[in-house]
């Protein structure tokens, strides 16, 4: 379960970055909680507050220009810390290698495009106006582009990034499915 820095947002594609902190399935935890529980647990601590100028836990914790998270990255489980409007992100070092490189970065922010557009149509299609029904919806959009979905580790709440009217539904489908989704995938550029 140790964790590893991969990328900053300076570094990393946006369209990456605007997806890990836009999804339903992004949990915020205080500073506090993050650096006296979590960053242990992860072994970041000591990378953390060095890579972001702190030598004290408890300045960490009170600093207001920063939040941290739980979110996916790539669709790689992460956590992430931002300071001063650049996140930090961290994965598991057994998922370090799962890291895009930029190309296939693109590739999969291109497949998501394309998924977008035609989740779009079927959205139009159905007209759902309740839970349910989103829910309904969740579940064929899936069925119907599982492969392109899972090979990317694309998840749906990719699809609701906004506060739209299925950011929840989708983020409780994700929540469910996506991580069980992955297991059994094959990853991309592999």
């Amino acid at each position: 379960m140790p964790h590893q820095f991969v990328t900053r947002c300076v570094e990393a594609n946006g369209d990456d970055i605007n997806e890990m902190v836009d999804l339903g399935l992004r949990t915020e935890m205080s500073n506090g909680h993050f650096i006296r529980k979590v960053a242990p647990a992860l072994g970041i601590d000591q990378d953390v507050m060095h890579r972001l100028g702190y030598d004290s836990k408890e300045f960490f914790a009170k600093e207001f220009a920063m939040n941290c998270n739980r979110s996916f990255y790539q669709g790689i489980p992460c956590v992430y810390v931002q300071h001063s409007r650049i996140e930090h992100v961290y994965v598991d070092a057994k998922d370090a290698h799962k890291v895009l490189s930029p190309s296939d970065a693109r590739n999969r922010q291109t497949r998501i495009s394309v998924l977008r557009d035609d989740f779009e149509e079927m959205l139009e299609d159905r007209h759902p106006t309740s839970a349910k029904d989103y829910m309904a919806l969740a579940k064929a959009f899936y069925l119907e582009n599982k492969k392109d979905l899972d090979s990317n580790r694309i998840p749906l709440s990719a699809f609701a990034l906004y506060q739209c009217d299925h950011r929840d539904v989708f983020a409780r489908y994700d929540k469910a499915n996506f991580g069980k989704a992955l297991d059994s995938s094959p990853q991309p550029g592999h």
